[in-house]
């Protein structure tokens, strides 16, 4: 009884708040409003879809770079340090990441 009668409630509110919603908060960082619950959308999802992942080996090596003192911590706000192209795949029922091999910017690829 107390269930159905929160979830009647719930469902009252959302509706008014719908129907004259309060304004967004604008966060200092940006120009725009933040979207209310409603106005988001999901990405669609493809069958290969790619995305920016990160090198695990790569971060480490810059982050020892950086506290050597061999690298400029600010550096990491104009490079993509680590940053390597992933698909993102279905394989044996489960959803995997597939790291793209790329030219990492610490590391030479020969074995060396």
């Amino acid at each position: 009884m107390l269930c159905k009668t929160a979830g009647i409630t719930f469902d009252t509110i959302q509706y008014f708040n719908k129907k004259n919603p309060n304004p967004s908060v604008t966060p200092q960082w940006s120009d725009k409003p933040l979207l209310k619950s409603w106005e988001k959308t999901r990405p669609t999802l493809a069958s290969r879809a790619r995305q920016d992942s990160l090198c695990p080996a790569c971060v480490k090596e810059a982050r020892e770079s950086i506290i050597k003192g061999e690298k400029d911590w600010r550096d990491l706000m104009h490079e993509k340090v680590g940053e390597i192209k992933a698909q993102i795949i279905e394989r044996d029922g489960q959803v995997r990441m597939v790291k793209l091999p790329a030219a990492r910017p610490l590391r030479r690829h020969d074995g060396h």
